[in-house]
Formats: C-alpha cells, structure tokens, sequence
C-alpha cells in the first residue's frame, strides 16, 4: 500500500475508549466495535448528557451498481431529525433516469453500527430497502422494492462480494476536531444477483457487474461540504480499476483523508483531491486530480440525481452526477489507463 505518507495501522477493537477517539488515520479493516456515538464532541463534564453529542451524528450507508447497460443508485440515510432514502435506475444506452425517494421522520431510518454483522432498513409505503451486512461472511445483501405512480417500479436482490482477503477497503477515520470524527468504510467489489425494471430482467455477473459501497458516520459541523468522485470497472486488459476522492470541512487533508485507488482490489492511497468544475453547471466537466499527481481524470456527466431539502434553517443542497471518467491512474513507474469507466460525482452543501 502506497502514497501521500501515510500508513495503513491495525484496527483496535473499538473506534471510541472513555469517550475519547482512539486514533485517526487509515486503518486495515472496519471497526469490530463501531462505537462513534459513544464519542464526546461537545467535552461534557456529566457522562449522562454525552449521548445529546449523537444527535449531530450523520450515518449512511450507499450502493452503486454498475452494469455494462444499467446504473442502480440507493442510500439509506439517518440524520437523526429525519430519514432519507432513495433507489434510483438509469439506463446508459438511453439516458433514461427514474428515482424513487422517500423522506421520513427521525428513528424511521434504521442504519447499522457494524458491517462486520448488522441490519439497515427503511421502509415506507410502496417502498422498501434493506440491508444485511455480513462482512464476516464476505457480503452485504440488499433488498428492495419500490413503487411510486407513473414510474417503473424497481424490486430485486443482489450481494456484494466483499471478500476481504481479496478486496482491500479503504477504512479511515478523519478529525473534523480534536474529538470529532468522520468515519468512512468504502469499497468496490463483484456484485451478484437480480433486479427488475417492471417485467424486465436485469441478471448481475460478479465477473462483470461491480458495487460500490460507501459507509459513513460523523459528527459533520453545522455548515458542511462536500466534494466526491468514485468510479469503477474493468480495463482493456481485464483489471478491475477504482477510485474514491473527496474533499471536505477536513482541514489537514493531505494527512486526513479518504482518497485512494484500486487496482484489482489492491489499495493504493493518494494525496489530496481537488475538483475544477462548475458549481451553476454541474452537468459541465469536472476536472480531477491529487496533489501527488497519483489520479488525474475528467468526469463526463450524462445525467444527475439531485434533492434539495429544506426545514426551517436546516438545508441539504446535494447534486449526484453520473457519467464517464477518462484518464489516468498512477503509482510510481505504473500507470493505469482510465477509458470511460462509469462512477459518480457529489457537491453536497448542507446547514443541519
């Protein structure tokens, strides 16, 4: 494992000892004990009132499944004064693009604290999505069905093959304060399974179709942002290629970050990222690269997924472009060329 001077340390067997955060960095594999809401943001005296600093804490987890003729986006969302979801599919030979979404009071949206064992849910009517994560047993399983009028219903199962003797996953842990984290837990592996678009019959082949998982915990300031790219699939040569970039509130992040890319499962971490594009045309171009030269791409959008919500003085102004990435990856004399691999962007500006 490579780049931007910093090393991939062993987990310990919980992320948070006597309230405090028991280090930052990248670490091997996902937290046996995910223990983020036992964090102490706010430095309360009273043990008794350190559960109100859970209330800022912000939890999801997302699949991408990406199919030489399809694209499934779902998330399952808590942000503890409401719940988020939503499946969408878009058909990349056509452009055609129908989401289901649903929104929910807070404690409707079910997100687990372990991917190592442990559920997510969220149901409403016409609508459910599910997740069993079974990490020790190398997959997460993934049910859904939705429903809404005048649209393709959407329903199916699938796995993602996180087998992680032969899948490194990028798992880090970023300070937004001294005792404030952001964790992250992402991943691009084979994906099996089935799923229908009304009567149509989508087959998925693990040694062709790939899945993208992003997992996330944190205590996000009041005013946030985000910038996200992450892509995935096969070379010329038969390589599965991934990346993930993002650049956020984080502000050591050439020491703190989540910026990495796969090479057939092998982890290779990256400097900084930075995105050139622009914020009124985000359907336009964006120009990506990493301050150690290690990703340098342009993002190609076909279409977007986007949802802004609003309570009072809370916001969530999030864009989810998709398209096609062209470039390059690069590791010291290797280099790896990105040739219109399908992947996602996000510019996420929230106030909550």
């Amino acid at each position: 494992m490579e780049g931007a001077a910093r090393e991939v340390k062993e987990a310990p067997p919980r992320l948070v000892e006597d309230g405090r955060v028991v280090g930052f960095g990248v670490f091997r594999e996902p937290f046996r004990e995910l223990n983020i809401k036992e964090a102490d943001i706010f430095r309360v005296r009273n043990p008794r009132l350190r559960p109100l600093g859970a209330l800022r804490l912000k939890e999801w987890q997302h699949f991408g499944v990406i199919h030489p003729e399809h694209y499934f986006g779902m998330v399952i969302f808590d942000a503890k004064f409401m719940g988020v979801s939503f499946i969408y599919h878009y058909r990349r030979g056509t452009g055609e693009m129908h989401e289901h979404s649903r929104q929910a009071p807070g404690g409707r949206a079910r997100v687990a604290e372990s991917v190592w064992r442990g559920e997510c849910s969220f149901s409403a009517r016409g609508y459910s999505l599910g997740v069993e994560n079974r990490l020790e047993d190398g997959f997460h399983r993934v049910s859904l069905s939705a429903d809404s009028p005048r649209k393709p219903g959407i329903r199916g199962e699938f796995r993602m093959l996180e087998d992680l003797s032969r899948f490194q996953p990028l798992v880090v842990v970023s300070p937004f304060g001294p005792n404030r984290p952001l964790y992250t837990h992402k991943a691009a592996c084979p994906v099996e399974g089935r799923l229908t678009v009304d009567d149509e019959v989508i087959d998925l082949d693990p040694a062709r179709d790939v899945c993208l998982l992003d997992e996330q915990k944190a205590f996000y300031p009041y005013r946030s942002f985000w910038r996200w790219m992450t892509f995935a699939g096969y070379d010329s040569r038969g390589r599965l290629l991934a990346a993930n970039l993002c650049h956020n509130n984080i502000a050591d992040d050439e020491r703190y970050s989540e910026n990495c890319y796969w090479v057939n499962g092998r982890l290779h971490l990256t400097g900084a990222a930075r995105f050139g594009f622009s914020e009124a045309d985000v359907l336009g171009p964006w120009f990506i690269k990493t301050t150690d030269g290690s990703v340098d791409v342009e993002f190609r959008p076909r279409g977007e997924r986007a949802e802004r919500i609003r309570v009072g003085p809370l916001l969530s102004d999030f864009h989810q472009p998709f398209g096609t990435f062209r470039g390059k990856l690069a590791s010291g004399s290797e280099e790896y060329a990105v040739e219109d691999l399908f992947g996602l962007c996000e510019y996420h500006l929230t106030r909550y």
